[in-house]
């Protein structure tokens, strides 16, 4: 810049002009100056953003791609659990029916043992009775 001292102005109307000119330059600088420095922080943050989307989207695709293999394995588990279940119903189903016809079994038995004691305890008092008219007759 030129010294102030240097500059003649032929009146007090250009002088004016001219420091409102340079005020106006200062300002451009320096509004060129942080236009320069925003775009170079837009141009680093955007990087920044776009570094951190790509994180983003393979992480993503790896939460997909365990998402997916849980969801299989989960099926798996369910097909699993649905055998084993109808086997075990099947199973129980069995084990009901035989225990019913192992019930009915005993309680045939049972009143079979109790006819078989009757008629035990029948002819034990036909014997007694026999045994009490043979000797009344003697």
């Amino acid at each position: 810049m030129e010294d102030q001292e240097t500059l003649k102005f032929e009146s007090l109307q250009d002088e004016l002009e001219y420091w409102k000119e340079q005020a106006a330059k200062h300002q451009a600088e320096e509004a060129q100056l942080e236009l320069s420095e925003f775009q170079q922080m837009s141009r680093d943050y955007e990087s920044e953003l776009e570094t951190e989307l790509k994180q983003c989207e393979t992480r993503n695709k790896e939460l997909l791609s365990l998402n997916q293999r849980l969801r299989m394995e989960l099926d798996n588990y369910k097909e699993k659990y649905e055998v084993q279940h109808s086997e075990a119903f099947r199973q129980i189903s069995e084990l009901e029916s035989e225990l019913s016809q192992t019930s009915a079994v005993k309680e045939q038995l049972q009143r079979y043992i109790r006819e078989l004691e009757q008629a035990n305890d029948d002819l034990e008092r036909a014997k007694r009775y026999n045994i009490s008219n043979c000797f009344n007759f003697i």
